[in-house]
């Protein structure tokens, strides 16, 4: 690599933010010529009067260079040093060396700010994101004091974005090939692939996987960053403990199966990730967002089916899913497609346009699914999603969950089925009277209890922890 620096812009996306700015320096303009007419009408000094005109003047244009001065701005590239130079309050230099992991974002939850980086206090992150399209994620071995506005902060990672992501990602990991992971690479040729493959609908995407996924043994997702992580997580009930400070942690593109008896904490577990039940003590954190101090952000990143279907029976499929998009805040144009890609995907499409409340018990829980991933999540959380569906519809939506962990999303599932545990998940973890009594691979676990399958695993394990009552003579 040449010791001259390689520019990098990040404005490629820059149409919704120059349609503001031109509305904000409109309003300004009016503005500014009504007070132009009023010095010029009511002062009556000369000086007085140029004095103002001037400062006016001066004033306004300062405005627009303020606000269009991002549109100018890049990082560079060096050998040894990144230079990231983002909008009106960041500009940092990196040694190279200090990156310990570079990982491609497929979206982020962020609130976007042009004109200014954010920092993340509690994550100690820097967020850097002109757009939410081309982001990538930069991670230090140990945190780096870096300046953003006129503080000195210890920063653990930034996210940015770049109009060429490929070509960034080539000069980036070209000066520290021994410090990154290979299946971030790997990770990174998939999405970035020439074929156009993050714009294409989501059945599309799916398929392109499988027949990638057919052909490639699947890559190991022991190394993959974490999606999921909880630390001391405990809810009870008067005097029951659901469950009991429960650790554990899950990564991007794992399929996480809970299987446990009624009343073993699954379901608790569950509505306490997506947030609609509030631990007693511990935390969770989705995406590296705590569940509760962040709900917002935790929301926009996973997909969620309850193990009932929440519908509004009032409205059709068709319409429900229209529904979930504008509540989602997706673009419509995108929302059409999606809704039309996953009606066909799930079998839905010559019953869109009924009545959700005549839906049949499969269908909704089809529909609920739907719903889950009309967003592409990152993050999938379904509570028994198999319950209930015929063995053609089961099948395929088996098939689905391993295309969609191929493609990276995390999938955590509850389940009684110890088939479908075996069958489709990565790892599984038992639960008992709201206790992780173990996890791993089915393999890992029959050879953890000497038997010959998961349902003898599970036999086992559930049944030491088991009590004999007293019997009273």
């Amino acid at each position: 690599m040449h010791d001259a620096a390689q520019p990098f812009r990040y404005t490629a996306q820059r149409s919704s933010y120059l349609t503001l700015v031109m509305t904000f320096i409109f309003l300004i303009i009016v503005e500014g010529g009504g007070t132009v007419l009023l010095t010029a009408l009511f002062v009556a000094l000369f000086w007085l009067k140029l004095t103002l005109l001037v400062g006016f003047t001066g004033l306004y244009c300062c405005i627009f260079m303020l606000l269009l001065f991002p549109l100018w701005t890049k990082h560079r590239l060096t050998a040894t040093h990144l230079h990231l130079h983002y909008g009106l309050t960041l500009n940092v230099s990196i040694v190279c060396d200090e990156i310990s992991n570079v990982e491609v974002v497929l979206k982020s939850s962020y609130r976007l700010q042009p004109l200014r980086a954010r920092y993340i206090a509690n994550t100690q992150r820097i967020i850097a994101c002109f757009s939410d399209q081309e982001l990538v994620l930069l991670t230090f071995k140990q945190p780096v004091v870096l300046k953003t506005g006129w503080r000195l902060r210890p920063t653990k990672s930034i996210l940015l974005n770049v109009d060429q992501r490929r070509e960034f990602l080539d000069a980036l990991l070209a000066t520290i090939p021994a410090t990154v992971d290979a299946a971030v690479t790997e990770q990174r040729a998939e999405v970035d692939d020439d074929s156009g493959y993050a714009d294409l609908p989501l059945s599309q995407q799916l398929e392109n996987v499988a027949l990638a996924s057919s052909s490639q043994p699947v890559p190991s997702v022991a190394t993959a960053p974490v999606a999921i992580r909880i630390e001391g997580l405990t809810r009870r009930f008067a005097q029951v403990t659901a469950v009991d400070a429960l650790n554990m942690t899950i990564r991007q593109g794992e399929i996480y199966g809970f299987l446990g008896s009624n009343g073993a904490g699954k379901s608790t577990t569950i509505k306490m990730l997506v947030g609609l039940l509030q631990p007693g003590a511990g935390h969770a954190w989705i995406a590296e967002h705590d569940v509760w101090a962040e709900p917002l952000a935790v929301k926009k990143t996973l997909g969620y089916v309850a193990d009932h279907a929440l519908l509004y029976e009032r409205l059709t499929g068709r319409e429900f899913l229209d529904f979930l998009a504008q509540v989602r805040g997706l673009p419509k144009t995108i929302a059409d497609e999606q809704i039309v890609s996953l009606l066909t995907l799930l079998d839905l499409t010559e019953h869109a346009d009924r009545l959700c409340g005549a839906y049949s018990f499969g269908m909704k829980r089809k529909l609920s699914l739907a719903g889950a991933l009309l967003h592409r999540p990152a993050i999938l959380i379904l509570d028994e999603p198999l319950n209930g569906l015929d063995p053609r519809s089961a099948r395929r939506i088996k098939d689905l969950f391993r295309e969609l962990a191929a493609q990276g999303t995390s999938i955590v599932l509850s389940t009684h089925d110890l088939a479908i545990a075996e069958t489709v998940c990565h790892r599984v973890g038992i639960f008992h009277k709201g206790h992780l009594l173990a996890e791993g691979s089915s393999a890992e676990l029959r050879q953890l209890a000497a038997a010959p399958d998961l349902e003898t695993v599970f036999l086992n394990l559930t049944s030491e922890q088991e009590q004999p009552e007293e019997v009273l003579l």
